[in-house]
C-alpha cells in the first residue's frame, strides 16, 4: 500500500475532488469507507418569546395573547393564543428572526420592530395577515417601539445606535441619525406624556438623551435624570424608577402623586405593564396596581416569576406572561404561578452547538430559548426540554459525567446538572438542579455571562469557558466541583480576551480566545492567542499571538494522538501538546473550514464541514478526505470513537456511517 498522502497533495489531484458522496480513509493499514447521509429529522423545536401583547380579536370580540417567537431558520413567528381554550395559531413574518419589540397602532394593526435584520414589520388585525415591511438599512435590532408626538412609531437600533421612525400613515421612514457614539446600542427608548422620546445609549459611553419629534433635534437630559435608562407615561406624569417628572422640563415631583408600597418591605419601581389609566408598581417580587381615578393601592399579587417575564394586562386584570416554553396569567390573590405549555407546535431551529453522548443521544440547544433537545438516535424519538434554569438566554454547551448532563448557559453564567432519567423538576431546583455561576455569585468584581468556550468534564471536573459581563473586555476559564458547586476561576489567563476554545487533558488547559465583547466592538490594537495553561498553578507555560486573526475557535483535543487541533479564521491549526509545537507539515494547506464546530473524538481522527463537505483528518499524518456531501453547509459537527459522524445544516441533523 502506498504511503499516506499529505492533504496539500491530496489538494493537487482531481482524485480528492471527485470523493463527494461515498469516500474511503485510510489510517493505519485500513481503509474505512462511508455511506451516504442519513436524514435524522429536525429535533430543535424550542420556543424563545421576546415580546407579548394582549389584543382583541377583530372576529370574535375575545382577547388573544400575541407573542413574538423566535426562528433563524424559517422566520419571525406571531403566535395567537387563545387563552380561554388553550389553543394558538401561528403566522410567520415575511421578515426577521425574531423582535422584542410589539405594539398594537391605530388602524387595527400590529408594528414589530425585528432582529435581525432591522425591519418594521405590520400585521392587519382584520385580514390576519402581514402587510408591510419597511427596513432600517444599515441595522440589525430594533428594540423598542414607542409612539411620539408627531404620530410617528420610534424604534432604537444595533449595532449603529440609530433612532429612526416610521410614519403610520404613508409606511415612509426616516432616520435620526446616532447621536452618541461610540455606543453600538439604542437599546432602551420610552415616550413622555408630551411625545418627547427618551433615549438610553450603551454600552461604551452611556448617555441620555431627548429627542424632540417637533424640532427633530437631540439635547441632553436635566441635571438629575443623565443616567435615566427608561420610563412610562401615566396620568401626564414620566415615572422612571421611583421618580416621577411633568412636563417638557421634566420637573421633578416629589413626594410622587401616588400611593406607594410599604417602606419597610424595601425598594420599589414603576413596572412597564403601567398605561395611561393603570400604574403598575414592582416591589421584589410583589406587584401593585393603582388606577389614575381611584385612591388605594392594590397588592394583584406576590410571585417569585424565576425567570418569567410579564408581557400584558388581559380586561379582566389578569397579568399575562412567559416563561420559557410556558405562558400564564395572574390573576389578584394568586400566590402561585401557573404554568402552561404555549400550544402552538414549534417548528424546526438551528441549534447552537451539538454534541453525541456514550448512549449515541445528541444533544442541542438553540439561540435564545434556555433548553435543550435530545434526539435518540436510535429510535429517532426527539423531546425538548422545558426551561434548563432560572436566567434568560440560552445553552451553549453541554459535557457528559457519568449519567448526568451539564449545562453551561448564557446570560446569567449558570453552570446546572440534569439527569434525564429522572422525572424533570427544574421548578423545585431538583431536576435540573443549579449546580454553579459565575455570572454574579463567583465573589468576584467582573461577572461572566457568556460561555463562548464551552464546557467539558475531565477527571471529575467541569471546565468551562467565558466572556465577561457587558462593557468589559475579558474572559476566564472556570474549574467547577459538580458535587460541591466550589468554582475556581482563571480570569483573563492569556490577556483580557474572551476564551473562545477549551480543551483540557487533567494537567493543563488549552485555550483559544478572541478579540469579542458583550456590548462592544472588537478590541484593537491585539490579536487573538493561544496557550497552554497549568491547572495546578494556574499559570500560562507557553502561548502563541496569531497575528491579523480576531479569534482561535473552537480548540479540541484528541486523546489517541495528544493533539489539540483548533481553527484560526477557518484555517485549522494542529498543536502537539507533548512537544509544545504547532504541527507545520499540513492543516495550512487545507481549504477553509466553515463548520462551527469540529469533533476529535479520541479515536487520532478530527471531523471538520467545509461548505457541504465532511473532511476526515488524520491527526498523526496528516492524511484527510472528505467522507460525504450534504445537501446544505454543514453548522455544527460531532462524532463518536467508532467513526459515526453526526452534523447539523441548520435545522437538519444527518448521520455518516462508517460501512463494514
Amino acid at each position: 500500500m502506498n504511503k499516506p498522502r499529505t492533504i496539500h497533495a491530496l489538494k493537487r489531484s482531481a482524485f480528492f475532488f471527485a470523493l463527494l458522496t461515498v469516500a474511503s480513509l485510510g489510517w493505519g493499514d485500513q481503509i474505512v469507507k462511508y455511506g451516504q447521509p442519513e436524514f435524522l429529522g429536525q429535533p430543535c423545536r424550542s420556543k424563545q418569546v421576546n415580546a407579548g401583547r394582549v389584543v382583541v380579536d377583530r372576529a370574535d370580540g375575545r382577547e388573544r395573547f400575541v407573542l413574538t417567537n423566535i426562528n433563524e431558520a424559517t422566520g419571525m413567528e406571531l403566535l395567537f393564543v387563545d387563552f380561554e381554550n388553550d389553543r394558538g395559531q401561528v403566522y410567520t413574518a415575511p421578515a426577521g428572526a425574531g423582535s422584542w419589540a410589539l405594539n398594537e397602532v391605530p388602524g387595527d394593526r400590529l408594528v414589530i420592530g425585528t432582529f435581525y435584520d432591522g425591519t418594521f414589520v405590520v400585521f392587519d388585525l382584520k385580514k390576519m395577515e402581514f402587510i408591510r415591511t419597511v427596513k432600517f438599512p444599515g441595522e440589525q435590532y430594533i428594540w423598542r417601539l414607542v409612539r411620539g408626538a408627531d404620530g410617528r412609531l420610534y424604534g432604537g437600533t444595533y449595532p449603529g445606535a440609530r433612532l429612526g421612525a416610521l410614519d403610520l400613515d404613508t409606511y415612509t421612514f426616516e432616520d435620526l441619525g446616532a447621536p452618541a457614539p461610540p455606543n453600538l446600542y439604542l437599546q432602551s427608548i420610552s415616550a413622555t406624556p408630551e411625545g418627547l422620546i427618551v433615549c438610553y445609549f450603551g454600552q461604551q459611553e452611556p448617555k441620555t438623551l431627548v429627542f424632540d419629534p417637533a424640532t427633530k433635534k437631540f439635547s441632553a437630559m436635566p441635571t438629575g435624570m443623565e443616567k435615566i435608562v427608561t420610563g412610562v407615561s401615566w396620568n401626564g406624569y414620566y415615572l422612571s424608577g421611583s421618580q416621577a417628572f411633568r412636563g417638557r422640563s421634566f420637573e421633578k415631583i416629589d413626594p410622587v402623586p401616588f400611593p406607594v408600597p410599604p417602606a419597610a418591605k424595601g425598594e420599589w419601581t414603576v413596572d412597564p405593564l403601567t398605561s395611561e389609566e393603570t400604574l403598575y408598581l414592582r416591589q421584589g417580587t410583589a406587584i401593585y396596581r393603582h388606577e389614575k381615578t381611584g385612591n388605594r393601592l392594590e397588592l394583584v399579587a406576590d410571585i417569585n416569576l424565576r425567570g418569567g417575564g410579564l408581557m400584558a394586562v388581559n380586561r379582566k386584570g389578569e397579568l399575562m406572561g412567559v416563561r420559557g416554553q410556558d405562558y400564564f396569567s395572574i390573576r389578584p390573590g394568586d400566590r402561585e404561578l401557573s404554568l402552561k405549555p404555549i400550544p402552538v407546535e414549534g417548528r424546526g431551529r438551528s441549534t447552537l452547538f451539538l454534541k453525541v453522548d456514550s448512549r449515541e443521544r445528541l444533544w442541542g440547544g438553540p439561540r435564545f430559548g434556555q433548553t435543550l433537545f435530545c434526539l435518540d438516535t436510535a429510535t429517532l424519538q426527539a423531546t425538548n426540554t422545558r426551561t434548563v434554569c432560572d436566567g434568560g438566554g440560552e445553552v451553549y454547551d453541554v459535557a457528559f459525567l457519568g449519567k448526568k448532563i451539564y449545562t453551561a448557559s448564557y446570560a446569567g453564567g449558570d453552570i446546572t446538572e440534569f439527569d434525564p432519567d429522572l422525572p424533570w423538576d427544574q421548578w423545585n431546583r431538583k431536576n435540573p438542579r443549579p449546580v454553579a455561576s459565575v455570572g454574579g455569585s463567583s465573589g468576584k468584581s467582573t461577572r461572566y455571562i457568556r460561555p463562548t468556550g464551552g464546557i467539558l468534564a475531565v477527571d471529575g471536573k467541569l471546565y468551562s469557558g467565558w466572556m465577561a459581563q457587558y462593557g468589559t473586555y475579558g474572559g476566564a476559564v472556570a474549574v467547577t466541583d459538580p458535587q460541591t458547586g466550589k468554582t475556581e476561576l482563571i480570569e483573563n489567563p492569556l490577556g483580557a480576551q474572551a476564551v473562545e476554545g477549551l480543551a483540557v487533558d487533567g494537567r493543563f488547559a488549552y485555550v483559544g480566545t478572541s478579540l469579542s465583547a458583550n456590548g462592544l466592538p472588537d478590541k484593537k490594537g491585539e490579536w487573538a492567542r493561544f496557550g497552554v495553561i497549568d491547572l495546578a498553578s494556574k499559570k500560562v507555560v507557553w502561548q502563541k499571538v496569531f497575528e491579523q486573526a480576531k479569534s482561535v475557535r473552537p480548540v479540541v483535543l484528541d486523546s489517541a494522538t495528544r493533539r489539540a487541533a483548533m481553527v484560526v479564521e477557518g484555517e485549522l491549526r494542529v498543536f502537539d501538546t507533548a512537544r509544545r509545537r504547532f504541527v507545520t507539515d499540513f492543516g495550512p494547506s487545507l481549504s477553509r473550514i466553515t463548520s462551527r464546530s469540529i469533533a476529535a473524538p479520541g479515536n487520532g481522527i478530527l471531523y471538520a464541514g467545509i461548505d457541504r463537505k465532511i473532511m476526515a483528518i488524520n491527526l498523526k499524518s496528516g492524511r484527510g478526505e472528505d467522507v460525504g456531501k450534504l445537501p446544505a453547509p454543514i453548522t455544527h459537527v460531532t462524532a463518536t470513537r467508532d467513526g459515526t459522524v453526526y452534523v447539523t445544516c441548520e435545522t437538519d441533523v444527518y448521520r455518516l456511517k462508517r460501512m463494514k
